[in-house]
């Protein structure tokens, strides 16, 4: 079977190492934004689990006619480093990893976003 062409690299440019760019990428954000800790927290980690377990499917594909499975638990009104509005369980819904990468990071950047959690649903402290 024929082998596909490797692609070139100028022998003078630098090596670049992908792992440990994405490790200092990852570092930097941490430094700008400290709140992103808090999705290693215990606290955040129930909720979540709680919401994917509550609403297994997405919310987004639901309105769209579509049945697809959430794996991300998204900020309705986006917490921006406010600790009320991250840990607030009413604030998440269920999303499939699309809608969440894409849709709703094109509608947090127009400014369309829902700025009100939904009254039927109880706010849970964990």
């Amino acid at each position: 079977m024929p082998k596909a062409p490797s692609t070139f690299a100028a022998p003078w440019a630098p090596k670049r190492d992908r792992v440990a760019s994405n490790k200092d990428h990852d570092k930097e954000r941490r430094k700008r934004h400290p709140w992103r800790n808090w999705y290693k927290l215990v606290t955040w980690k129930r909720i979540r689990e709680q919401r994917l377990a509550a609403d297994p499917l997405c919310v987004m594909c639901l309105a769209e006619g579509r049945t697809t499975v959430a794996t991300v638990v998204d900020h309705r009104i986006p917490h921006k480093g406010d600790r009320e509005l991250f840990f607030s369980y009413a604030n998440t819904q269920s999303l499939c990893e699309t809608h969440h990468n894409r849709d709703k990071q094109r509608m947090e950047a127009r400014g369309e976003v829902n700025t009100q959690p939904p009254a039927s649903e109880p706010d849970v402290y964990f």
